[in-house]
């Protein structure tokens, strides 16, 4: 651990939020680094005496054969878990035994699609397991979580590394570490702990229980902020925990978290298409009041060097990063790290949105960043992005200020990912210059239609609810990445957005919500991020047609009444977030669509005039910034003189379809 500063740095290893699922590829017959091939898995047959591995995929990574079954190869949670282990494994487990003083060896990994999966082939009734002597690690891959949390692996390779068994609520903990540390609201009551002392002594790698999970996850936060970096360590290497005044825990556990921010980003990029690899360095400057400073990797980046403040320190590496920084104040940090998507295709089938590939046509890079998550509301305020490629142009949120340098700034700070674009692109502009086209691939007759189309919804938009946050957005149009997301101005959409338009209106609504004003502190007024653009959906529709408006809400209705099992599943909108993480088609259909729903039924309360009205006062009172729905109905109040609180409170408040 040489370099590790006492009393300021240790890097904790915590799970991936990334973005990754995949789709299954024919069994291929190669060597073993290809696409994954059907192959017996050698030595653990005879020994369990159960069922036989000779149907299971596999592939190979510098210290790992991975075999997992077809369930796991054919569902999107459980796979997206499986490319972060095939692309992160080797750094992870190299970083843990470096922490423990040990030499990485080649270990066998069999992953399972349920803990009764587990359970019936090799009789073990736990999450994971580790045989030492053979070098296997065995795990059940948790299904419930966060949709792209992998604490269940990260656990396992944790406790490899050791070479010992380690206490549960610190191998539990140190998985469940989870990046997502930007606030979804306040911690539940002091009433969900456990004592200190029951927490060690419970089973926790039995089964999985959210809420246990969570409070390791506490655990280990505190002491490392209460004790410093260094009792962190120890604790990992002994399994001892210092002494804990449940006063102070508590009290850390349940405040909720303030505000801080970062008041410039600066990101410089190499990004070669011919290699399909980049390198960057980014740095931070002036964050304020932050005890952690939390850095997202994704596997497939490997950090090169960290300082603080100028000053080089030592790192280990994981699944992702995590730096928390005793008393930081209004400082910097600088990361130098590389990308490489060479071997992407050899070992991570694709498909559908992922945070960030490499083609030989064109680079999409969005979480490429190492972007902290502040333990408090995070607030990027200028960002700048300096691009060099071997060939192309280079698209960036934000003003081109220079080629390939993009900036952008927000008054208030802002939430967000940075996407990056480099390929060869051809450019259209519309509405005197406000909107841009960008397109590769696509004949010009195409292109126009898309063109005019988000048009007509951006004019449709602006006409109702007056101007986003934006003087300018663009619109990319890319060859061979199938993905359909807002990021900060920039649209990117590579699907066929006529035949999905009101698909593709919603993402359009996001230079609204959350583009102009978002709602992330307050859990309860979450859910506006969704039902906003579903909303605008709606009225875009019933512009272009009376059947085309029948259609879509006959749409979100059904989807509501399949995802919820017609309400029996149902939540109110204020609680909605609370399935956000465990189960994404059921927030969209109570959040997105049933929400859409609700604020049309205060729309036919209050009048359309007054409820548009309203809501453009509404984007220019809070434009960039943290939104507040009591504030919307005051504004509905005063507009359209009928009392809209009581209204608005029952119909968040309550289930079922209005």
């Amino acid at each position: 651990m040489r370099g590790l500063s006492a009393t300021l740095l240790v890097l904790i290893l915590v799970t991936a939020a990334l973005g990754c699922v995949s789709t299954p590829h024919p069994t291929a017959t190669g060597h073993s680094e290809s696409t994954a091939t059907s192959s017996q898995a050698p030595g653990a047959t005879g020994r369990l005496g159960g069922r036989v591995y000779g149907n299971w995929y596999h592939n190979s990574t510098k210290y790992f054969e991975i075999y997992y079954p077809k369930e796991i190869r054919d569902d999107p949670v459980l796979q997206s878990k499986l490319n972060m282990l095939l692309l992160g494994a080797d750094s992870a487990y190299a970083s843990y035994a470096r922490l423990f003083g040990t030499r990485p060896q080649k270990a066998k990994i069999y992953l399972y699609p349920s803990e009764k999966a587990l359970e019936n082939i090799t009789g073990r009734k736990v999450l994971w397991f580790v045989d030492y002597k053979r070098r296997e690690i065995h795990v059940a891959l948790i299904n419930e979580t966060g949709v792209y949390s992998i604490l269940d692996v990260d656990a396992a390779l944790l406790e490899y590394a050791a070479g010992r068994k380690l206490p549960d609520f610190i191998a539990v903990g140190f998985g469940a570490m989870d990046a997502g540390r930007t606030p979804v609201g306040p911690r539940e009551k002091k009433e969900r702990y456990v004592s200190l002392d029951k927490l060690e002594s419970l089973n926790l790698r039995g089964g999985y229980n959210a809420v246990l999970f969570a409070e390791t996850n506490d655990l280990m936060e505190y002491i490392a902020d209460e004790y410093g970096p260094l009792a962190l360590v120890e604790v990992l290497k002994t399994g001892r925990i210092p002494k804990i005044n449940w006063g102070d825990f508590m009290k850390s556990a349940t405040t909720p978290p303030g505000t801080a921010g970062i008041g410039v980003t600066t990101i410089d990029m190499n990004i070669s298409l011919e290699r399909r690899k980049f390198d960057a360095v980014v740095d931070y400057s002036n964050i304020t009041s932050q005890p952690y400073v939390f850095f997202q990797r994704t596997p497939r980046l490997n950090v090169e060097e960290i300082k603080v403040d100028n000053r080089r320190v030592g790192f280990i590496q994981g699944l992702s990063l995590v730096i928390p920084l005793k008393d930081f104040k209004n400082g910097s940090v600088e990361i130098t790290y590389t990308g490489d998507h060479s071997t992407m295709k050899k070992i991570a089938p694709q498909r559908g949105r992922i945070e960030g590939q490499i083609t030989e046509n064109i680079a999409f890079l969005r979480t490429e960043f190492l972007r902290p998550v502040l333990n408090s509301i995070e607030l990027f305020h200028v960002i700048t992005v300096r691009v060099k490629t071997d060939r192309g142009t280079v698209i960036g949120p934000g003003e081109e200020i220079a080629p390939g340098v993009w900036r952008i700034t927000f008054p208030h700070g802002f939430h967000g990912v940075i996407p990056v674009f480099v390929g060869d692109f051809k450019r259209m502009e519309l509405m005197n210059g406000r909107l841009t086209v960008y397109y590769m691939g696509i004949g010009e007759e195409t292109v126009m239609r898309y063109a005019n189309l988000t048009e007509k919804i951006l004019s449709f938009g602006i006409k109702h609810f007056g101007k986003p946050g934006y003087e300018k957005v663009k619109v990319v149009y890319p060859q061979g990445i199938n993905i359909s997301s807002e990021m900060f101005d920039v649209l990117a959409y590579s699907y066929n957005p006529v035949r999905y338009k009101y698909g593709y209106s919603y993402e359009v609504a996001h230079w609204w919500v959350p583009g102009t004003v978002i709602f992330t502190s307050n859990v309860s007024q979450y859910w506006f991020n969704f039902a906003f653009p579903a909303y605008f959906s709606l009225k875009y529709a019933e512009d272009v047609s009376e059947d085309d408006y029948i259609a879509l809400r006959n749409y979100y209705v059904s989807v509501y009444d399949r995802e919820t099992d017609y309400g029996r599943r149902d939540l109110p909108l204020t609680e909605a977030w609370k399935v956000r993480c465990t189960d994404i088609n059921r927030y969209y259909a109570i959040a997105a669509y049933r929400g859409a729903l609700v604020l049309e039924e205060i729309e036919e309360f209050t009048g359309r005039e007054a409820f548009y009205k309203s809501l453009w006062e509404f984007f220019e009172e809070y434009r960039f910034r943290e939104g507040n729905l009591n504030g919307f109905v005051a504004i509905l109040e005063r507009n359209s003189g009928k009392p809209v609180g009581e209204l608005f409170q029952n119909l968040t408040t309550s289930t079922g379809l209005p």
